[in-house]
């Protein structure tokens, strides 16, 4: 992804170069434009949210690890993985599938 973000921003500088050099920026520019902006915005957002989704994944391995140093039953430990792992509607209906047993 990297390298396409890189390559929207390049396309981005070199069309401001062009229309400041004198030319008159076309429609088609201009609409390739906006695209590569919002494309580079989402872009942007997913790495926050991707970033965001490591840092919860780190919470609960820490909180995972506490419990099993701790020496809590591992009842416990494996509760609060499927508490975690419960956000996933696949594996939600796969734990309710499971507690029927």
């Amino acid at each position: 992804m990297n390298e396409h973000y890189k390559a929207a921003v390049n396309g981005l500088n070199l069309m401001k170069e062009i229309t400041g050099s004198g030319a008159q920026p076309t429609e088609a520019m201009t609409m390739t434009a906006i695209l590569a902006q919002a494309t580079l915005a989402v872009a942007e957002e997913q790495a926050k949210a991707n970033a965001n989704l490591e840092t919860a994944n780190l919470i609960a391995y820490t909180q995972l690890c506490r419990l099993i140093r701790k020496q809590e039953t591992a009842a416990a430990a494996l509760e609060l993985a499927d508490q975690r792992m419960s956000a996933f509607p696949e594996i939600k209906a796969a734990l309710a599938e499971n507690a029927s047993y």
